[in-house]
C-alpha cells in the first residue's frame, strides 16, 4: 500500500493538486534495465509506468506500486542483447509497446547523450530531459575542473594529455608536477563515460596502464590530477525556477574490501551512506555553495532539474574538492529519496525535477523545503561486485532479511521493498536487479544486487561495520560456489 504524502506536501505547495494535474496530463514512462531506480515516481503519479528489460526478483513486489512492463518476460532473447538503456530504444518490441499506447506519453529519461537524443528525434516521441548542450561545459572532468576554476571554486589541479603522449612521455616527468600519487582517467566525449580510474604511484603503474590504453582506441584523451586520501562524498542539486536546491553531503563507498572480495581497486561507487558525517559544518557548506554555483551556472544554459556533484575531502587539512559533475539522475538518488519520503514531510527531488523539466512554475516554501532536503536519516546501501559471477546459484527471495554474524545465518522475514517496511535496526533489504534463481548476470553492470539497511554501516568510504563485513563476505563467497 502507497503512503499518503498529500497532507504535509500541501503545507509547502499551496497549489498541489494543479501540480500533480499538470504533471498527469500525458502518461510518464520511465525505463531502463532494472525497475527499483525508477520507482520514486509511483509515489506521487496514478499514470506513471515503468519499462524494464530485466526480469528481476523483486519485479513482482515493485509491481504492487506501479505498473511494470518486462521485456525479458516476453522476449527474452531480445532483451539478452540490451546491455544499456540507450540500446533499448532501438529495439523493435519497445518500439511496438510506443507505437501501441493508447494515452499520449512522455518518456522520462535519467541521462541523456548526443546518440540518444539522436535517437529519440528518429523515433519522434516527446520526452523530459535534458539537451547535452545545456550541460556540455561540466560533461568531462577536464572541463568541469575548468569550470570550478572560471567560478573560482575549490578544485584539485587537472592535466590533459592526449593518448599520443601517454605512449611518449616518461613517468617521472609527470611524477615531479606534484611529487605524490596521480589519479588518471579516460574521456569519451561521446558519452561521457569513463571507465575506472588508474592510481598512479610507481614506474610499474605507469608502464600498467599505458599497456592498458594501448588496447583501447576509444578514448582521445587522458585526464590526471594529484590524489587526494580521504573519503569520497557527493552531493545531489535540483535546478528549479527559485533556484538550487540541496541534499546533505553523502558518503560514497569505494573499494570496500568485503566488496572487491579479492578483486583488485576498480575506483567506482558501491553505495552510499546518508547517515553518516565525520566532517565540519565548513565542510557541509563548501560543498552546498559548490553545488549551486553549478547548479546556477547549469541554469544559465538551459539545465532544469536534477544533477550530482562528486567531492573528495582531504582530513589533514580539512579541505573539500569537486571533483566530478553529473548531469544526470545521481546513482543514489532514488534511495536518498526514499529516506526523504520514510519523514512524509517534503517530496523528494524527482517531484522538483519533473516540476522543472514541465516547466510548472507553481509557487512553494523553498527554504522549508531546502531545510528538510537536508535532515539526515540513518540510511544506507552498498551493493555486490558483478566480478567472477555469471549465473544466479543462490535461491534467494527479494525482500527483508536479518543476519547472524555468529552462526553466519542469514534468514528471509517476509517480503517487502522500502525502508518504511523494516520493523528494526537488525533487519535489512536485499532487491534492486537482482537476478532470479538459475539466471545469467548481467555482464556490463557492476552490481547484482543492492543491501540496504536502516541505520549507518560505515566506518570509512572504504570500511563498514564488522557485522556489514561478515554478511557482504558471506554471501560474496556463496555467490561464486
Amino acid at each position: 500500500m502507497k503512503p499518503d504524502f498529500s497532507l504535509s506536501w500541501k503545507r509547502v505547495i499551496p497549489r498541489l493538486d494543479d501540480v500533480l494535474r499538470r504533471m498527469q496530463e500525458k502518461t510518464l514512462i520511465g525505463f531502463g534495465m532494472v525497475p527499483y531506480p525508477r520507482i520514486i515516481p509511483s509515489f506521487f503519479l496514478n499514470n506513471y509506468l515503468i519499462y524494464a528489460v530485466k526480469d528481476t526478483a523483486d519485479l513482482d513486489v515493485l509491481r504492487s506500486y506501479t505498473k511494470i512492463f518486462c521485456l525479458e518476460e516476453k522476449f527474452p532473447k531480445a532483451a539478452a542483447k540490451i546491455h544499456a538503456a540507450s540500446y533499448l530504444l532501438g529495439n523493435y518490441a519497445f518500439q511496438a509497446f510506443l507505437k501501441s499506447r493508447q494515452r499520449p506519453f512522455r518518456l522520462m529519461l535519467h541521462r541523456t547523450t548526443p546518440p540518444i537524443v539522436k535517437k529519440l528525434q528518429e523515433l519522434n516521441v516527446e520526452w523530459i530531459g535534458n539537451k547535452p548542450e545545456t550541460f556540455q561545459d561540466v560533461w568531462l572532468k577536464a572541463d568541469f575542473y575548468e569550470l570550478l576554476k572560471k567560478l573560482n571554486l575549490p578544485h584539485l589541479e587537472n592535466l590533459r594529455l592526449s593518448r599520443e603522449e601517454i605512449l611518449t612521455i616518461p613517468f617521472h616527468k609527470l611524477y615531479q608536477r606534484w611529487k605524490q600519487p596521480i589519479t588518471a582517467r579516460r574521456a569519451y566525449p561521446d558519452t561521457g563515460m569513463e571507465q575506472s580510474s588508474f592510481l598512479i604511484a610507481s614506474e610499474q603503474d605507469w608502464e600498467n596502464m599505458r599497456q592498458t590504453l594501448s588496447l583501447d582506441e576509444k578514448f582521445t584523451e587522458i585526464q590526471f590530477s594529484p590524489t587526494v586520501e580521504g573519503p569520497s562524498l557527493s552531493l545531489t542539486g535540483c535546478v528549479t525556477h527559485l533556484g538550487v536546491l540541496t541534499s546533505s553531503l553523502q558518503l560514497q563507498f569505494v573499494d570496500v574490501r568485503e566488496v572487491l572480495h579479492g578483486h583488485p581497486p576498480t575506483g567506482i561507487t558501491l553505495g552510499y551512506d546518508f547517515g553518516f558525517c565525520a566532517w565540519s559544518s565548513l565542510v557541509e557548506d563548501t560543498a552546498r555553495q559548490v553545488t549551486e554555483k553549478v547548479g546556477e551556472f547549469l541554469a544559465q544554459k538551459g539545465f532544469q532539474g536534477l544533477f550530482g556533484i562528486d567531492f573528495v575531502y582531504d582530513q589533514k587539512t580539512d579541505n573539500i574538492f569537486a571533483t566530478d559533475c553529473l548531469p544526470q539522475f545521481p546513482e543514489d538518488v532514488h534511495l536518498y529519496s526514499l529516506m526523504i519520503l520514510t519523514r512524509k514531510t517534503v517530496p523528494p527531488m524527482e517531484f522538483f525535477h519533473l516540476m522543472a523539466c514541465l516547466g510548472i512554475k507553481e509557487r512553494f516554501d523553498f527554504e522549508t523545503i531546502n531545510g528538510k532536503l537536508k535532515e539526515r536519516s540513518p540510511l544506507a546501501h552498498i551493493f555486490l561486485l558483478q566480478k567472477g559471477v555469471e549465473e544466479m546459484n543462490l535461491r534467494l527471495d527479494s525482500g527483508i532479511y536479518s543476519f547472524n554474524p555468529a552462526q553466519k545465518a542469514l534468514t528471509f522475514q517476509r517480503r517487502g521493498a522500502f525502508p518504511w517496511d523494516l520493523k528494526n535496526e537488525s533487519e535489512f533489504l536485499m532487491l534492486d536487479s537482482m537476478p532470479r534463481f538459475g539466471e545469467k548476470v548481467i555482464g556490463n553492470v557492476p552490481s547484482i544486487f543492492k543491501l540496504i539497511f536502516p541505520r549507518s554501516i560505515a566506518e570509512s568510504s572504504s570500511r563498514v561495520k564488522a557485522d556489514v563485513g561478515e554478511l557482504i563476505s558471506v554471501l560474496s563467497t556463496a555467490l561464486r560456489k
